[in-house]
């Protein structure tokens, strides 16, 4: 289940990237300026705009939901951590007299 969400979370991820690329910028004005042609000539107006816009939040929601999904399944499948099990164990803790010990020299 975690190797299919993963999979899913990678696709959104490069399919957002992808969209969020195609968008024209907001300064195309003066990028037409310098011989770029923003994405004017190709999509034509702001027919194609909306789309992406529409389309980055959908995928943007998606994102959201397979992040949070990545987060809590190994708690519902009872492992302790996303490291599979592995978890970092607390450091013995020093003694509680004051002394310091295994001080160099032997004292």
């Amino acid at each position: 289940m975690l190797a299919v969400v993963t999979a899913f979370h990678v696709l959104i991820c490069v399919g957002l990237i992808i969209v969020v690329l195609l968008q024209t910028g907001r300064g195309t004005g003066l990028a037409s300026v310098f011989g770029g042609g923003g994405g004017q000539a190709l999509f034509g107006g702001k027919g194609f705009g909306g789309v992406l816009a529409k389309a980055t939040g959908v995928l943007a929601v998606l994102f959201m939901l397979t992040s949070i999904t990545l987060t809590l399944l190994p708690k519902v499948a009872g492992q302790s951590s996303a490291l599979g099990g592995r978890e970092e164990r607390p450091a013995a803790e020093a003694p509680a007299s004051g002394e310091p010990q295994g001080l160099p020299g032997g004292q």
